[in-house]
C-alpha cells in the first residue's frame, strides 16, 4: 500500500505535507532575522512554532485514532476474541 492508493492516505499525506510546506516558508510568525518582541518579550516567531506544534500533534492523535479504526488495523482483534 502506497499514499495514493486510497482516499484517506492521500487525505492524511496532503494535510501532513501541507504543515510541513507552511512551516518552511519564511513567513514572520515561524521566521525573522529582527526581534519582533511578543508577549513577555518573547520573540512571535516562538509563539509561531509552539502553535503549530500543538496543531500538529492535535492531527497526530486524529490520524492515530482514525487510523486504528480502519479494517486493516483490526485483524488481530477477531484473534483476540477466539
Amino acid at each position: 500500500m502506497h499514499i495514493f492508493s486510497n482516499k484517506f492516505e492521500m487525505t492524511w499525506a496532503a494535510i501532513f505535507v501541507g504543515l510541513f510546506v507552511l512551516i518552511m516558508m519564511p513567513l514572520s510568525f515561524y521566521y525573522s532575522e529582527t526581534y519582533i518582541p511578543g508577549p513577555w518579550g518573547i520573540p512571535t516567531y516562538i509563539f509561531g512554532w509552539l502553535v503549530h506544534a500543538v496543531v500538529v500533534f492535535v492531527l497526530i492523535f486524529i490520524f492515530a485514532a482514525q487510523a486504528l479504526n480502519r479494517p486493516e488495523y483490526r485483524t488481530y482483534d477477531k484473534e483476540r476474541e477466539e
